[in-house]
């Protein structure tokens, strides 16, 4: 018996791409880009086509600035292949104004090593084409600066 119906994806992640206002629809597909690239392929390289220089960072475990979410990505992931969808299931996009919030499952641990799925939201504002300053749930932990969450990305991994 669940405490809560599970959180599940979309089945097409392209369909939550589209916005009839152009701005919106691009402000979406640089977020969506974004994590298939930088969060989950790892390619912390290209960092500048996303972030602005002086991006904002309130995840209380990485700094502020794209040099550091770029030193973070580094440590916390390996490059991996550019997938065209994301490997974490995708529950929603939304832009509004300069701001893209997406919702994604997200698989954790319970106090008894059972795992289970909840939802991670991240909000992100975009400045001139670029992410600006981004906001999530995330808690301070050690444990963050070793973290790759795109191994947790299924509910059982090898």
């Amino acid at each position: 018996l669940l405490a809560q119906e599970p959180p599940v994806g979309v089945k097409d992640q392209s369909a939550l791409l589209k916005s009839p206002d152009p701005k919106l629809a691009a402000n979406k597909k640089l977020v969506y880009d974004m994590y298939r690239i930088i969060l989950q392929g790892g390619h912390a390289d290209r960092a500048a086509e996303f972030f602005t220089p002086g991006y904002i960072q309130h995840n209380p475990n990485v700094t502020s600035g794209r040099d550091s979410l770029a030193k973070y990505i580094t440590q916390t992931r390996p490059k991996r292949d550019i997938k065209p969808t994301l490997d974490f299931p995708l529950i929603s996009l939304v832009a509004e104004g300069d701001m893209v919030v997406i919702a994604l499952v997200s698989y954790q641990d319970d106090e008894e090593g059972k795992r289970y799925a909840n939802t991670h939201f991240d909000m992100f504002r975009i400045e001139n084409g670029k992410i600006a300053e981004h906001w999530d749930h995330v808690a301070k932990s050690k444990a963050a600066l070793k973290f790759d969450p795109n191994v947790e990305t299924k509910e059982k991994r090898a």
